[in-house]
Formats: structure tokens, sequence, C-alpha cells
């Protein structure tokens, strides 16, 4: 994308209008977009797209370098379309789309940008550029943008931030797994944890979702007899992270005696199989998504009395990339992972709202603003 979009413009009054945005895009509709199924591809292609279309007409002025501020640490939270302070969403099929604002609040007056003659570019001052793409014809059906404050005001207010923790598991120690015979980083339950597991199998009768009971919770032995040979070697599919994370889970809780419904992973919690006070994750990126719950730090688990954060155990699958086929695995406490890898210092957070993909139905073939 253009280096071009990452400078402000000279001034807020400068950004082109919204309407002018929507009658500029209208050139994408019925244009064809061809989906990879990774939600990150599939977003970058989108927002590179939209940057070239807006190409084609006069950007507004850029800022001179000694104009302005971007207040935000590492510039988190800053549209990447900083230019036209622009942030594009791919809306593909479903029931509603939930948007993830990452690292500020949509509606609020967050300062982003700030001028050298007292003008600001806020969070709320922020276009959301939300682009239709039929997985079907794999054509781009509508563009529809859209402003927090309308966002709010016919969907309700934006969802409480959500802090994200990571997990970084650098390329040297991945490798001292796949290294291992069997590529398996492995460690047994906690002294804390060890009363409460059983020492053989026994098929489970209740839901991953019931709360773990002392006896019932297979011990990491287990789970690394009943795992190791069904997981390792398994080809995950070319998906979304989080997809892929769905369909281990899915493949976990079965070999794990559950009698599942996919619909039942759309429960979410902490952790994923918390029957088994297990949580579930698939590496094929540096980082690895934790959620609000860190075993860099001890805390009580309300969804598992009497376990902390060091108790809960973590199966983490090894992916290839491109072809999601499980290299090794990692199955240990939580305590035991900073022991080998490094949890990112600083934590990122998002703001979510969902909203109704029968809105987007409602304007397929046109390309308007704040309808």
């Amino acid at each position: 994308m253009n280096k071009a979009f990452s400078i402000p413009p000279a001034s807020k009054r400068l950004l082109t209008p919204p309407e002018v945005l929507a009658e500029r895009l209208s050139a994408l509709v019925g244009g064809p977009f061809l989906l990879s199924g990774k939600t990150r591809t599939d977003g970058s292609n989108i927002r590179k797209l939209v940057a070239r279309t807006l190409e084609n007409y006069p950007l507004p002025p850029a800022a001179p370098d000694d104009s302005y501020t971007i207040v935000p640490p590492r510039r988190k939270g800053v549209p990447r379309i900083l230019r036209d302070y622009v942030d594009t969403c791919i809306v593909t099929s479903g029931h509603s789309y939930n948007l993830q604002v990452w690292n500020r609040n949509p509606a609020s007056s967050s300062v982003q940008v700030e001028f050298v003659s007292g003008e600001r570019l806020l969070a709320k001052d922020v276009r959301f550029v939300f682009v239709r793409v039929s997985p079907d014809t794999e054509a781009i059906s509508s563009v529809v943008i859209l402003s927090p404050e309308y966002i709010e005001s016919k969907f309700g207010r934006f969802g409480k931030p959500t802090i994200k923790h990571q997990l970084l598991i650098s390329s040297r120690a991945r490798k001292s797994i796949m290294d291992r015979k069997p590529p398996v980083l492995f460690y047994p339950d906690t002294p804390a944890v060890t009363g409460m597991v059983a020492r053989k199998f026994r098929a489970p009768q209740g839901s991953i979702h019931e709360s773990p009971a002392s006896g019932g919770i297979m011990s990491l032995e287990i789970l690394r007899e009943r795992l190791l040979g069904r997981i390792l070697r398994t080809r995950m599919g070319p998906a979304a992270t989080k997809k892929r994370g769905q369909a281990l889970e899915m493949l976990v809780a079965e070999h794990l005696g559950y009698k599942m419904e996919e619909s039942e992973l759309l429960a979410g919690g902490y952790p994923d199989i918390r029957n088994q006070a297990l949580e579930v994750k698939v590496q094929d990126s540096p980082t690895v998504d934790l959620g609000i719950y860190s075993p860099e730090f001890e805390e009580s688990v309300s969804s598992c009395p009497g376990m902390t954060t060091f108790g809960i155990r973590y199966l983490i699958a090894l992916a290839d990339k491109e072809t999601g086929l499980v290299e090794g695995l990692v199955l240990c406490p939580g305590m035991r992972l900073g022991e080998h890898f490094s949890y990112v210092s600083d934590t990122s957070y998002k703001c979510q709202r969902s909203i109704p993909m029968e809105f987007f139905d409602g304007y397929e073939g046109r390309s308007l603003y704040d309808p």
C-alpha cells in the first residue's frame, strides 16, 4: 500500500467528505474479489483494494512532518488509511458481522492525531468502510461507509474493551520442539492440580462447558496418551487461525470422548474445554493469542473453581501456516509456558459491536454513507 496513506491530512477539514468517498468507491461494486479463507489476508487485500481505488482521485494534502503527532504509542489503534482517516472491513457470510476495533474505543473522543495548530483527529472521526463480498460469486456486492455515531445509534454501544494477551513462540523455540522425538513439549500437572485428576481414562458424560469436578479431570499423562498420535500430523486446513482453533477444539473434544455439536464451539469462554480445564490453541504465526487470561500472572479462574491460571492446562498445536499440518505439540500447565516462550510485554484490546447481516443485505449493488 502507498506509504502516503500512513501520513495524516494537513487538516481535519481537508478530509474527503464521506459521501464523496462512497461515490468514488462505487467503482468496486460488482468487481471480482477472490477469497483466500484467511481473515487477515482477505482483510489486508480489501484494504489495499480500497487504497488503490482512492489513489485514482486527489488525496487530501499531506501534513508536513513537523506539524503533527501520532498520539497512541507505536500508532496502535490509528487507522491504516490515515490520509483519509478510514478503516476497512470485509463482510462475507453469517448471521451477523462482528466489528472488532483494536486499541481504541471507536465512539470516544480519544485523540489519535494532534496537530501543532491545536486541531485533533479523534477516534469518533474514523470512517468505517464495509466491503461486502459474496462467497458464492466472489464479487463485491456493496460498499457501506458508517460513522461510529451511526453504528451506536442503530446497533447499540460498543462493548467494553476486551484485553488480549499474547505468547511469543520464537522460531528457535519452535525448532527445539520439532527436534524432539516425538516433537512434543510435555510437563505433568502442577502439584495443586494433581490431587484433582483421575489416573485412568473414563469417558466423560457431560458437556465440555461444564465446570471440572475433582476426580473427573484427566491427567496430562492421559491427555498425552489420548491425543499425541491423533493430533500430530493432522492437517487443519488452509483456514483462518480462529477457524483452525475451533476445528482443533472439536477434534480434541471428540478424541477425549465428548459427543460434540458444532454449535457448542460458539459458546466460547476460558478455558476452551472447561470440563477438563484445558485451553486449546493453534500456533501458525509467531504469536499465540491468549485472550483475557494469561498464565504470566497467577489469578483465580472463576469457571474452574479451585484452579488458577498456573494450573490450567494448555494444548498448543504448532501448525504450518500454509498447509495447516500439525508439526509439533505443547502440552503442559500454564505455569510452564514462560520457561520456554515469551509473553508480549504490553497488551492489546478490542472493542466490539455486532451488526446484523440483514443490514448489509438491504444495500446490495450500492455504495453509500450512513444510510
